[in-house]
């Protein structure tokens, strides 16, 4: 993704460019007036994600760098010195999407706030629901603005159908007034499946009795917007809300995972696989518990320190995490240890994954102080149902201490 900014001090430049290079990871062009922007669009043939644009430039004095990028359907942030009237024609421009006011520090701060939401907003799925075509097209037009993920139904009954085959959608915007379903009974529906921390309800009404706004916060909506907002007050409402569902994932993501190596902790994969174990027993469709154990652990703490231990989790952990698919949950489950829950996989299969990884681990080397280290991991499993999920990993447990103890250097899985 390319980032241009334009501004004529240099000062703030610099400052822009620094922060989002190496906040955001994003590559940043600048130019010190439109004739150097010009140039760069050219060059680049107007492939840039944002453009942060100076209101008054050398050789542009009066915004018209706002129009003529525009020309190239670039995204725009307006930096300006000076309060602007909201009725200037500049900002009826389609791919303007905010305007900061060059006032200090906190402008920078602010400036590389939004560059940050407009792309994570291309992660965010929104739906729109309103029977006014009219005015959904007006919702969607600002919402694709912001680099939202948008979807517009004409009916509530089919949002929901919509809902249930699109996980992804975090946000919904939904009209009070519509026929067969209106949207309070599309959001207390909604929150028999849906909490408020999985998908955030953001209500509208073109009525102003205060009493619906009531009902609609009282059944589940997260936040509620007249339908005579401003363009401002409505981005605002939706990210608002998109961050109060980001924090909520992450929260909850935290609890989920190990810190050091990003894969589940113990206590998450022992809760989400006691479900799984259910369903493949009631079912009599296949899975495996497989324990994994780094050789030599301790040994290499003790040499070489426990930063050097955690190298070689994190290694490890990546690898598992690139070469186990779907049908896996792997978690860090002890000191050394790492457990697999494997689903939909023969026996031999599963003999077959787990030599192969066995092999890319010995066989991908981790630098340490300078020296080079093959580390190597023990694998035991097990494949047949007992009368719980922690005695198959017990099992699977026991199979590996078997392997170690008896320095044999293979696979085995117990069927």
């Amino acid at each position: 993704m390319n980032i241009l900014i334009v501004d004529d001090s240099k000062t703030i430049l610099n400052r822009l460019k620094t922060s989002i290079e190496n906040e955001l990871g994003l590559k940043v062009y600048t130019a010190t007036s439109m004739k150097e922007c010009a140039d760069l669009i050219l060059k680049h043939k107007g492939d840039f994600t944002l453009a942060l644009l100076d209101y008054n430039l050398p050789d542009a004095q009066n915004g018209e760098i706002i129009s003529f990028i525009n020309k190239f359907k670039i995204p725009s942030i307006l930096l300006t010195g000076s309060q602007l009237d909201k009725k200037d024609d500049i900002f009826k421009n389609e791919n303007l999407i905010d305007y900061v006011l060059k006032n200090g520090s906190y402008a920078i701060d602010y400036t590389i706030a939004i560059v940050k939401r407009f792309i994570l907003n291309a992660k965010i799925e929104i739906l729109i629901i309103d029977d006014s075509k009219t005015f959904a097209a007006k919702m969607e037009s600002l919402c694709k603005r912001y680099n939202l993920n948008t979807t517009v139904n004409y009916s509530a009954i089919d949002a929901l159908e919509t809902i249930k085959q699109r996980a992804d959608i975090k946000i919904v915007l939904v009209d009070y007034m519509m026929p067969i379903m209106d949207g309070l009974q599309f959001t207390m529906e909604l929150r028999k499946s849906y909490k408020k921390d999985e998908v955030a309800i953001i209500a509208l009404s073109g009525t102003s009795e205060k009493e619906i706004v009531a009902s609609f916060l009282k059944y589940g909506a997260n936040d509620f917007l007249y339908k005579d907002f401003t363009n401002e007050e409505f981005i605002a409402r939706v990210n608002n809300n998109i961050e109060v569902i980001e924090l909520f994932d992450y929260t909850q993501d935290k609890s989920k995972k190990d810190p050091l190596t990003g894969l589940f902790n113990k206590r998450y994969l022992l809760e989400i696989g006691r479900d799984i174990y259910e369903r493949a027993v009631q079912k009599k469709s296949l899975f495996a518990t497989v324990m994994i154990e780094i050789d030599e652990f301790n040994v290499l703490c003790d040499s070489y320190g426990h930063e050097a231990g955690d190298e070689v989790l994190f290694h490890v952990a990546q690898i598992l995490n690139k070469h186990l698919n779907k049908d896996s949950i792997v978690a860090r489950f002890g000191a050394e240890q790492f457990c697999v829950l494997f689903k939909n996989r023969a026996y031999a299969e599963v003999i077959q994954v787990f030599e192969e990884i066995q092999n890319i681990i010995k066989n991908t080397p981790l630098k340490i102080d300078d020296n080079i280290h093959h580390i190597t991991v023990s694998i035991g499993g097990n494949i047949t149902f007992t009368e719980s999920l922690e005695n198959m990993i017990d099992l699977a447990d026991e199979t590996l201490c078997n392997l170690k103890h008896k320095k044999i250097e293979k696979v085995i899985i117990n069927s």
